[in-house]
């Protein structure tokens, strides 16, 4: 009895095996084939890290440049226009003879003459002197005016330093930078301009009292030897 149920079970066997298909069979697992796949997968994930990270770097070098593009806020360039018009303001102020060579030449020419004519009145050699005096206090004036023009801009310069400096610490690129430097250098060649007007003035205003020093003594040294005539004494009798 055992054994005919050991047959019927070995005949169902065979029978559900011989029936399966195909298709239903295990996969088998490929360890090498595997290996392979996802190597494959490793190194197409680190090129798109690669190409990522590319990218990354094209965009930063991009807002690099963007920063290193970019200008200062501002600029000192009007204050300084409008200091240095105030300064020549200030040069051609004062009626006195202009700095310029050839208005120099005229007017030293007319006021300042090397020769004195014998038959000047009294009337002419004082409004000459008057002349030659306002001429002088008009070049002193002149001196005087920038000094103080000089003085009230080393207020503003330090303002217009104080900003430069503070732009230049905040600049995010070599073109502020660059921009922070010549605006430096600007301020410094409106000192040094103002510098050379003023001591222009100084000397104008000294050389002009000198000349009229030298013009009086010459008038006076003349005007007396008008005044002996030719020198021969009056005799009593003649």
């Amino acid at each position: 009895m055992r054994r005919l149920k050991l047959t019927v079970s070995a005949v169902a066997l065979a029978a559900i095996t011989l029936s399966s298909p195909a298709h239903a069979q295990l996969t088998v697992f490929d360890p090498a084939n595997y290996q392979q796949n996802l190597l494959s997968a490793l190194r197409a994930l680190d090129a798109v890290n690669n190409q990522i990270r590319q990218l990354q770097n094209q965009a930063q070098m991009l807002l690099n440049m963007e920063r290193h593009l970019q200008t200062l806020p501002g600029s000192i360039s009007p204050q300084l226009s409008l200091v240095l018009g105030e300064l020549q303001r200030q040069v051609a102020a004062g009626n006195a003879i202009s700095l310029r060579v050839q208005d120099t030449d005229a007017a030293f020419t007319r006021l300042f003459p090397t020769a004195f004519a014998d038959s000047l009145s009294s009337d002419e050699i004082l409004r000459q002197s008057r002349a030659r005096w306002e001429e002088t206090h008009a070049a002193f004036r002149r001196a005087a005016l920038l000094q103080g023009q000089v003085a009230e801009n080393s207020t503003a310069d330090a303002r217009l330093l104080a900003d430069i400096v503070a732009r230049s610490d905040g600049s995010v690129g070599t073109l502020q930078a660059a921009q922070a430097g010549n605006e430096l250098t600007a301020l410094n060649i409106k000192q040094a301009l103002q510098l050379q007007a003023l001591l222009a003035a100084q000397a104008r205003a000294e050389t002009i009292d000198r000349s009229r020093a030298v013009t009086a003594q010459e008038e006076a040294r003349q005007q007396f030897k008008s005044f002996l005539g030719d020198g021969r004494a009056y005799t009593r009798g003649q």
